[in-house]
């Protein structure tokens, strides 16, 4: 008997590596796994995010349950007496790459449930080669789930893998709606320009290396202010007076209708183009005393003035997404920094950081910005760590501070509620809309226009080929839960106990759950009322598992100049990419993450692109020892028109353009 059960083994073996994916499934399913009776194993991290709880600090439920370290999250916990399992969560790892590295090596075979951020392609990887179960089969079982991709056929493309199968559930963030802004203090654009105070004497300079962009063949007015200001600079040198006085002259005369000059800029009149905006950035930089005392009372010596920041330097690629304001060139076709690929008018993938109009055009003209000190000069410095928007935002009391931000790109309830100590917050902070760009051969004349939207995310879940039988039934009925209606619920707001009796109205007078007394109590207490850090990090639900995420608690834990931006930005109809067919491919998004076949993959692994070029980029921008020509010789070198034809093709495996 044993030699007839160990030759089916070994003939199930052979059939792993003969067959494939598809005996791999079978085989799995055949033999259950060692996974297959107790608890649902979750091997899961999402930025230091686990299922177990790992504070030291208890948390008191409203129910007088207390969570300890080492417990379920009490979502979770929730989730397990709703749906009748057992979790366990075997997470050792604390990053998803190195779950995804570690359990590789073993097959998947230490957990039903894998999961986490930035790891939807890995998910999507092994799923073709047998190691997750491919969900598409066992829609039947999991009908809440169907019938949303029956209603989002849209998002049931971009999750599909090249073979047909789907081996993950993705999150899917808010769709339709913008994922940041542009944000700056609103009082200094009235104080230079309005004179609603008095301005301090000047002593900087700035040495002039903008050109303009809206001139010539390309003009957008009789005049261009930067063209302006550069005449009014003696050897190439601007004060703050011929900037300012410039500005003012050009705005009178091109804009006779506006009440005050600031309305170019501010609210639902903006109008204002990137040269128009690089015209003001000057003036900003050029203002150091005057602005240095409006923010703190008194003149700061050897203020900093910043026109223009970004959170964090590993945020540094946000500086290319200005290049959506020079004529409409796309950057990123999805909300990630890896996305460099987008459609063009005509459908076709193009991957943006190689093309002749971002490093002919575009490039120098983001150089010469940095060269006048119009972009915080540390922001392409990896190495350094600091929180840019605390310093630049949140540092306004602290004794000694001499650096201060205007305008970022951020996200808009953080950044409008930024801390500035003792209770406080900045309360100057808010939105202003884009600068008008033109989009040819897509829309007509200047538009309105972020690229930057909510997407299906490169985080999820799957189920490992190891799980069958009941804990596969299980492990589906989970996974459709979070498409019910009380599933969906329960994880964007929390459970019932932590719920209001009372609804949220949000932007466009949409009701949505709002959080009660307790839960607002104890996220002041736990995580400085940051609602979202709270729920995620204590709570355990909003996490990046297979679920849509609603708008809803965000904007309920928004600013009243949140909200303001919210309104701003939809009154004013920007414009921005969806998963919707549209007019044009080119405000189409394209998917979370490429199916790779293996000849695909084999394809990529003899091509070099990727964070040596963008390093490149980088280092032209900030300094004079990278070359356009050396950036073009390191994307020749490097195979870039085989990486491109490699992803066209994945693309059209999964969006019928074969």
């Amino acid at each position: 008997m044993k030699k007839i059960v160990w030759c089916a083994v070994w003939a199930c073996i052979a059939l792993v590596s003969c067959g494939g994916k598809k005996d791999a499934e079978r085989i799995a399913s055949l033999f259950g796994g060692p996974d297959n009776a107790g608890k649902i194993k979750i091997n899961y991290v999402a930025e230091n995010r686990f299922f177990k709880y790992t504070h030291s600090s208890p948390l008191t439920m409203p129910d007088g349950t207390v969570i300890k370290t080492g417990d379920l999250k009490p979502f979770w916990q929730w989730v397990e007496k709703k749906l009748a399992l057992e979790l366990e969560d075997v997470t050792t790892q604390s990053k998803s790459n190195e779950i995804i590295q570690t359990q590789s090596a073993t097959g998947f075979k230490d957990a039903n449930i894998y999961g986490g951020n930035s790891v939807a392609e890995d998910l999507m990887n092994y799923g073709t080669q047998g190691y997750f179960l491919d969900l598409g089969k066992y829609v039947n079982d999991m009908p809440n789930f169907k019938r949303y991709l029956e209603k989002n056929g849209n998002i049931r493309e971009a999750i599909t893998a090249y073979d047909g199968g789907i081996y993950f559930l993705p999150y899917i963030a808010e769709i339709g709606y913008f994922a940041r802004a542009f944000l700056c203090r609103q009082s200094w654009v009235g104080a230079l320009l309005d004179g609603t105070i008095r301005h301090e004497r000047e002593t900087v300079t700035l040495n002039t290396a903008y050109p303009g962009y809206w001139l010539g063949g390309n003009a957008r007015h009789g005049a261009n202010v930067i063209a302006l200001q550069n005449n009014a600079a003696p050897n190439g040198v601007l004060n703050f007076s011929a900037a300012l006085e410039t500005l003012l002259e050009y705005i009178k005369d091109t804009y006779p209708d506006l009440d005050k000059p600031s309305e170019l800029y501010l609210g639902s009149t903006a109008r204002y183009d990137i040269d128009e905006l690089a015209a003001l950035w000057r003036v900003i930089r050029l203002a150091p005393n005057t602005l240095s005392k409006l923010v703190t009372g008194a003149v700061v010596p050897g203020a900093d003035i910043v026109p223009y920041f970004f959170r964090q330097s590993m945020y540094r690629d946000d500086l290319l997404r200005l290049a959506n304001y020079f004529s409409g060139q796309r950057i990123f076709g999805s909300d990630s920094y890896e996305a460099k690929f987008y459609l063009d008018k005509n459908g076709v993938l193009q991957y943006s950081y190689s093309e002749d109009n971002l490093l002919d055009n575009i490039l120098p003209l983001l150089k010469s910005f940095y060269a006048e000190g119009l972009i915080a000069p540390d922001f392409t410095t990896l190495s350094l760590k600091d929180n840019f928007r605390n310093i630049y935002f949140g540092g306004d009391l602290r004794a000694g501070h001499n650096k201060f931000g205007f305008m970022t790109f951020d996200f808009i309830p953080s950044t409008t509620s930024v801390s500035l100590g003792g209770g406080r917050v900045q309360s100057d902070v808010a939105g202003i809309l884009p600068p008008l760009t033109r989009i040819p051969g897509v829309a007509d004349g200047f538009v309105r226009f972020i690229e930057n939207t909510r997407v299906i995310k490169n985080d999820g879940w799957a189920i490992s080929s190891v799980t069958g039988g009941e804990k596969l039934k299980q492990c589906l009925k989970l996974f459709d839960f979070m498409f019910t209606e009380e599933g969906s619920t329960a994880q964007n707001f929390g459970m019932p106990d932590m719920i209001d009796n009372e609804k949220y109205i949000g932007s466009g007078g949409i009701a949505y759950p709002k959080m009660n007394a307790w839960f607002n109590e104890q996220s002041a207490a736990y995580s400085n009322g940051d609602g979202a850090l709270f729920s995620r990090n204590f709570l355990g639900f909003n996490f990046p598992i297979g679920y849509e995420k609603s708008i809803g608690f965000e904007q309920q834990f928004t600013s009243v100049y949140g909200e303001r931006t919210w309104e701003l930005y939809e009154n004013a109809k920007v414009l921005s990419c969806s998963y919707n067919k549209t007019s044009s491919p080119y405000f189409s998004l394209v998917p979370p993450v490429f199916s790779l076949t293996e000849q695909l993959q084999r394809q990529l692994m003899d091509t070099n692109i990727g964070s040596t070029q963008a390093d490149m980029i980088f280092s032209y921008i900030t300094t004079n020892t990278t070359s356009i020509a050396q950036i073009r010789d390191a994307y020749a070198s490097g195979k870039i028109g085989d990486y491109i034809e490699a992803y066209r093709d994945a693309y059209a495996l999964v969006s019928g353009q074969e």
